[in-house]
């Protein structure tokens, strides 16, 4: 729940930014949090069998936008604990040999005590 709550409040601060209001911008981060949602049970099976095929996009997909994220957040002045958390498991994800994976790879990541 805290990851889906502060993902909209990182989004709503960096489109402040530009002025966006975050009630002109719930209705997209609804949408969005909604597509999320519907890779759950995908991902699950993933999980549960130890294999996860990138039928949507790889961990490199996903590195490279959260780059960019990290990097508009940067530029317009927006904290960046927050991308810069995913970006890291993203990194330590790929650089233990699941960059063509599905995102559901991560889990490694959350199975290991914290660095």
């Amino acid at each position: 729940m805290w990851g889906v709550l502060n993902g909209f409040l990182q989004g709503a601060a960096l489109l402040g930014t530009a002025n966006v209001k975050a009630t002109t911008f719930a209705p997209l981060a609804s949408t969005a949090i909604n597509v999320a949602a519907g890779y759950v049970s995908t991902y699950a099976r993933q999980i549960d069998e130890g294999r996860y095929p990138a039928a949507d996009a790889t961990v490199a997909t996903h590195l490279g936008g959260m780059e960019h994220l990290l990097q508009e957040s940067q530029a317009l002045g927006v904290n960046t604990e927050l991308p810069n958390v995913f970006l890291e498991l993203a990194r330590r994800t790929a650089a233990d040999g699941h960059a063509d994976n599905s995102y559901a790879a991560m889990i490694g990541q959350f199975r290991k005590p914290s660095a």
